[in-house]
Parts: C-alpha cells; sequence; structure tokens
C-alpha cells in the first residue's frame, strides 16, 4: 500500500500527529471539565451557605425570613437549573425546590446518611452521584445551617451533569476548531518537510540508476548543509571516484594494449623475418634475445596483475620473521648500483638507529623497498640525489626514500596509490604501468601500517613507511 519513502513516512507522521493531538484533546478535555465542575460545585457551595443562612434566622423573623427563604431558592434554582432541599436534623422538609420533594439518584436512606453525617461534622460535604439505568450523573452539595453553633439541619443543592456540561461544551467546541486547524497547518507542514526529504532522496536514486548504466558523470546539488546534504555531497565523491577508476580502468585497458602490442608486434616481425629468410643466420642470435627479452617484460607485466590480484585476494599470508631492516635497505641499494652508477646519482644513507630490528614479512618489504627505490631512480634527473633513512618512534620503525625528481602534481597525490594510475600519460614504453605503488601500498596495509607520499613540482617526492619495531 505504501511502496514510497514518500508515502511512508507521511503515514507515520501523520498518524504520529493525530495520536498527539487526540492524546492532547483528551488531556484538555479532562482538564476543563474538571475545573468547570468544581467552579460549578463551588457556585453551589456559596448559594447553599446562603440559603443556609436564611433558614438559620426563620425563627427570629419567621415570616420575611420564610419569604427571603423562598425567594432564594426560586432564584438559584432558576439560574443554576437546580433542585433545592432543606431539611432540619430530624430529616423533615422545611424548604423544597423540587416538584415531588425528592432528589433522583440518591435514595432516602442515603440523604438521611448524609444528613447525619453533616449534623455530627458541621463540615459541608460534596456528592457525585455516578449515572444509573434511566438516571444521568449529577452533582449534590449539602451544607449545614447553624443556630447558636448548633447544626439544626442541612441545605441540599442537586444538579445534574447536564447542566454543568452545557457550560463547558462551548469551550470544547472552540478547542476541537482550534485542534482541527493546527492538525490541518501542521499537516501542510509535514507535507512541506518530507517531500523536501524525499526529493533529494529520489533524486539520488534517479542519479543511481543513471550510474548504474555507466553515467558516471552524474552529479546532484550540494546546497543543503543537513544530513542530506552531507549524503549528496558522499554521493557524489563516491560519482567521481567511479568516474576517476572507470577513467583508471580504460587507461589501463589502453597501457596494456600497448605494453602488449608492442612486444607482440616486434616479435611477430622478428620470428617471421627468421622464417622466411630475411634476418641472415649470423644475426639469429640477437634478434632471439631481443624476442626473449620482450617476452620476460610481457610476464613482468603479467606477473604484476596477478601479484595485486593475490595480495587483494588475501590468497598470499605474511610469513612474519625478526630481521635487521637497515641490512636490506643496503641490499636494495647494492642491487640497484649499476643503474645508480648509470645516472650518476649521489645517495643519502642515514641510519638513527643501527641495527634497526622490525617484525614483517622480509620477502614482502624486500619488495617495497625496491620498488619505491627503482621508481626513484627512474624519474629523477641524472647527476640528481637519492635520500634514504630510518628512525624508530614509538615502537614504529619509520622508513623514508625519497628524492629530487620533478615532483608530483597537487592534483595526482590523492591517486598515486590507486592502481592502472600513472602520473605521467603519455610515459614511453618501460615507465610501467601503474601497479606497483598499488601493491607497495597493499603489502603495508597487510602488516596493519600505514604509507603516505609527500611532493612538490621541481623539488622532488618522498615516500614514508612504517614497520613494527622489535628491540
Amino acid at each position: 500500500m505504501f511502496r514510497s519513502l514518500y508515502a511512508r513516512m507521511m503515514a507515520l507522521l501523520l498518524s504520529a500527529l493525530i495520536l498527539a493531538l487526540s492524546l492532547l484533546s483528551v488531556l484538555l478535555y479532562q482538564s476543563i471539565r474538571d475545573d468547570k465542575i468544581e467552579a460549578r460545585l463551588n457556585d453551589l457551595s456559596i448559594q447553599a451557605a446562603e440559603i443556609a443562612y436564611l433558614a438559620s434566622q426563620r425563627t427570629s423573623l419567621s415570616l420575611q425570613m420564610e419569604r427571603y427563604l423562598y425567594r432564594k431558592v426560586e432564584d438559584v434554582q432558576r439560574d443554576f437549573g437546580a433542585a433545592i432541599l432543606v431539611l432540619d436534623r430530624l430529616g423533615r422538609t422545611i424548604q423544597v425546590g423540587l416538584e415531588d420533594g425528592s432528589i433522583q439518584g440518591l435514595t432516602i436512606d442515603e440523604a438521611n446518611e448524609y444528613l447525619r453525617q453533616v449534623v455530627d461534622t458541621g463540615e459541608p460535604i460534596r456528592i457525585r452521584v455516578p449515572a444509573h439505568v434511566g438516571v444521568g450523573a449529577a452533582f449534590t452539595v449539602v451544607v449545614p445551617w447553624k443556630q447558636s453553633d448548633i447544626v439544626m439541619g442541612a441545605v441540599f443543592i442537586h444538579t445534574s451533569a447536564q447542566t454543568i456540561q452545557a457550560s463547558y461544551r462551548p469551550v470544547l467546541l472552540r478547542m476541537a476548531l482550534s485542534m482541527a486547524l493546527a492538525a490541518a497547518l501542521a499537516g501542510a507542514l509535514l507535507i512541506a518537510v518530507t517531500r523536501g526529504i524525499t526529493r533529494p532522496v529520489r533524486r539520488m536514486s534517479r542519479a543511481a540508476e543513471r550510474i548504474a548504466r555507466g553515467e558516471f558523470d552524474t552529479q546532484i546539488p550540494e546546497g543543503r548543509k543537513d544530513e542530506i546534504g552531507a549524503l549528496a555531497r558522499a554521493f557524489n565523491e563516491m560519482a567521481r571516484g567511479l568516474s576517476k577508476v572507470e577513467e583508471m580502468r580504460r587507461a589501463f585497458v589502453s597501457d596494456v594494449s600497448h605494453e602488449l602490442r608492442s612486444p607482440l608486434t616486434s616479435m611477430q616481425g622478428f620470428l617471421q623475418g627468421m622464417l622466411d629468410g630475411t634476418i641472415p643466420p649470423e644475426d639469429l642470435d640477437k634478434y632471439i634475445n631481443i624476442v626473449l627479452d620482450e617476452t620476460r617484460r610481457m610476464n613482468r607485466l603479467v606477473g604484476s596483475l596477478l601479484e595485486l590480484s593475490r595480495i587483494e585476494s588475501g590468497k598470499t599470508p605474511l610469513a612474519i620473521a625478526r630481521f635487521e631492516l637497515n641490512e636490506f635497505i643496503r641490499m636494495a641499494i647494492i642491487r640497484q648500483e649499476a643503474r645508480i652508477d648509470e645516472k650518476k646519482l649521489d645517495v643519502d644513507v642515514e641510519f638513527r638507529q643501527d641495527p634497526c630490528y622490525v617484525s614483517a614479512d622480509s620477502v614482502r618489504v624486500d619488495q617495497v623497498l625496491t620498488n619505491l627505490i627503482d621508481n626513484a631512480i627512474k624519474y629523477v634527473q641524472p647527476g640528481g640525489t637519492l635520500t634514504i633513512w630510518t628512525h624508530v618512534v614509538n615502537d614504529l620503525a619509520h622508513i623514508t626514500i625519497s628524492d629530487n625528481g620533478p615532483g608530483i602534481p597537487e592534483e595526482e597525490l590523492p591517486y598515486i596509490f590507486d592502481r592502472f594510475h600513472t602520473v605521467d600519460k603519455a610515459r614511453t614504453s618501460g615507465m610501467g604501468t601503474g601497479l606497483g605503488l598499488a601493491i607497495v601500498k597493499k603489502i603495508i596495509e597487510l602488516h596493519n601500517q600505514s604509507i603516505r607520499v609527500t611532493s612538490t613540482v621541481g623539488k622532488g617526492t618522498c615516500f614514508m613507511f612504517t614497520l613494527p619495531y622489535t628491540p
């Protein structure tokens, strides 16, 4: 029935609103009713006290007091719609404002009991007579009348609940109208608020459908400052991320195609030349070595892809062991000695704590060091500087590898560890396919450590990562 979020929210909020207004109406109704009943009983008590006074003066000015008493009874009966009965302490009727001389809802025994109670205590009482079959609810006040501080009898004033209800029904009607108006205004406000909440959600739903179709450039307005606005900003960031991933995927497919097509074309040409005799026999060894180098390059590319896939899938558990980190760094530099000499690089190595033992997977750490040093050598200019140093802070070994090469643009830094990402979009063959740093980050994260990069264009790049230090 309520398939949309808007319909469900409206149903829920309107139900809560109606329930709240209903409870408030009941409470207000009871409060107004009780106040009106209490006010009417107070008025009746005052009138009963005046009649009691006139009854107490009957003996001194009997005829005149009788007329006053009769007139007062008539006035109260007319003004309050009440029935009045004046009894002496023996239960004899002195004055009656009733057609049949009895009060409906009160038996003779009950009336005599209330009379005795008033005579004994000298205090007035109030009686709420519940509704009976064929008889509605009623209220009765009983006030003693005295002569020389002696209770001589009691005044009964009786009124039905309907006369009191008639006094507060107009108030209840106005209250009901006010509640209806408040409900209408609140309902309109709820509709506006609910639409304001669900409209951006529907917009996000449509945008998600477009993204599902591959339209990653989809964006939605971010003007709101509340949680919906935060969700919109997160959604747009996700869309931009997906667009970036899709762009890198396409670039990677293009790069891998280029990396594979070039050696395959070269190998095909050389092999064809060997078969048809274009390449003389004395040059066969040379071109066979070229074909072999190309197959090795293709194997490295495929190996990197498989390596990253295995790391991400968790199929390569770490072999944690304690080893000396500085020695690993020395060996990694020695393996790159030929390339360092070829580019005439100045290598500055500083170990602030030597020896420096760490607990990690030595094979994986060697892979990280080799990759980062290889990158630094690859991009630094001939005659440049390569700096490597280690230090220990808070049980963590910090390793820094920096160079004074061309640096990385600031807008590229957030994506530098993304797979398939390359800073040099128009790189020449052999400069990599954007998998090395992705593998490095995954290895560091497998150790529950962190790696970060800082760079300034024209000044160089610095990679920093940590490993658990073992004293």
